[in-house]
This record gives structure tokens, sequence and C-alpha cells, in this order.
């Protein structure tokens, strides 16, 4: 009799087994209202610093926090547009400051240091700022902590320094032979006067305080001599 028992355990647990995969399967769903749910960090303690600090810097602008490129770019002109905007997907960036028209003017990433794929990160980032440059969109690397940061009216004063122009907006005009063979090297654009925006490397606070060096030194050199310095 054991073995009968036995069995018929077995057959009864795998019935039951199938009696619940089938419910789960073919039953009706679950409407939700018995779900519960938990909230999540979107942004860690340095990115909630580093927001404030660059709203102190930016006031009467918008800044915003973790953006994906393919929801602040468009594809201006390109070879093969749906490509071209596939590309964007990849990636994103800390914090992005929007100017009064709304679009973006200054893109950040947190400087962090990665030690086993330093080389590819690295790539990225020169990727995404050969993206970002071409929208005239400056891309900037910030200090992993405020206390590394200069005051917020400094920082501003030499973020002015490192602005790039905006492209020029679309002509509604069909394209001239010239213009066809432009887009085809599309990559190159920073060659061509007309598209509005200067070559430019990922900067860094470092690049940033050269760039205030030299603002200083031209307008020293651009400043009329002194009466002294005119009689020596």
């Amino acid at each position: 009799m054991q073995p009968m028992w036995i069995f018929v355990t077995l057959a009864l647990a795998v019935a039951a087994a199938v009696g619940v995969w089938a419910y789960r399967r073919f039953g009706k769903p679950s409407s939700g209202r018995d779900d519960r749910y938990a909230p999540e960090p979107i942004l860690t303690a340095e990115q909630v610093a580093l927001l404030d600090y660059l709203r102190d810097t930016f006031p009467d602008q918008v800044v915003l926090p973790n953006v994906a490129l393919q929801d602040m770019l468009s594809v201006r002109r390109a070879l093969d547009p749906r490509r071209a905007h596939q590309r964007l997907a990849p990636h994103r960036v800390d914090f992005v400051v929007c100017g009064p028209d709304g679009r973006p003017q200054f893109a950040f990433d947190i400087e962090r240091y990665h030690l086993s794929d330093a080389k590819a990160k690295a790539h990225q980032t020169k990727i995404k700022n050969r993206i970002l440059k071409t929208a005239g969109v400056r891309f900037l690397m910030l200090k992993d902590g405020i206390h590394r940061m200069p005051t917020p009216a400094d920082f501003r004063q030499q973020l002015n320094l490192a602005a790039l122009a905006q492209p020029k907006p679309k002509v509604d005009r069909s394209e001239s032979v010239r213009q066809q063979l432009e887009s085809k090297f599309s990559q190159f654009d920073q060659l061509y006067q007309s598209t509005g925006f200067r070559d430019s490397e990922v900067m860094d606070m470092n690049g940033l305080m050269g760039l205030e060096d030299e603002g200083a030194e031209r307008t020293a050199r651009q400043r009329p001599p002194t009466a002294r310095s005119r009689v020596h």
C-alpha cells in the first residue's frame, strides 16, 4: 500500500503545480489594486549636491539631471538620419543647463576614475563630446564634490568664456550642389564656417582656468597704454 500512497501524493503534487501554472497562464490577470511599490533614489547624494551647486551657478536657467542625448538633440544633417539618431541612444549626461529658449547650452558629467575600463570610458566620452559640439553644446567634466569646485559666481564667469556658438537654424530651401557635397562630409562640420560652432575638446576644470587666463591676457593686450607707459 505504501507505494500506492507515494504515487497518489506525487500525482496530486503534479496536478497542483499544473493547476497553478494554468491559472497564472490563462487565469484572469491581477487588477493591480493589491500591488505596493517603494521609492528608489534617482539621484545620489553627490548628484543632489552638484545639482544645487549648478542651480546656484545658473539661478535664472533650468538645470536638469540624468538626461539622455536622444531627449535633448535631434538630427540636423546626416547621410543616414535613422542611424544618426540611433547613435544617440547609448549616451546620457549627468546634468544639462538649458538656455532661455529651453534648448541645452551646457552638458556636464561628474569626473569619475575607472580602473578597469578607463580606455573604453574615455572613448565614449570623446564620442559624446563630438556629438554635443555639433549642436553647439559645451561638454564639461565636474569635480566629484562641490568642495573641489570654485564659487558659483567664479564658475559662471569661466563658463561664459567656454560657451560654444549655436548652429544656425536650418534654411528651408532646396540644397545646392555644394550643400549636397557638404552633407556627404557632415562629420567634418567644423571645417565649414557656416555651421556656427567651433571645434572643441572635452573640457575639465583645468581647461576652464586656462580659458580665464587667456581672457585676462587678451584683455591686457587690448587695453590702451597708460601715459606712463607711453613715456617709456
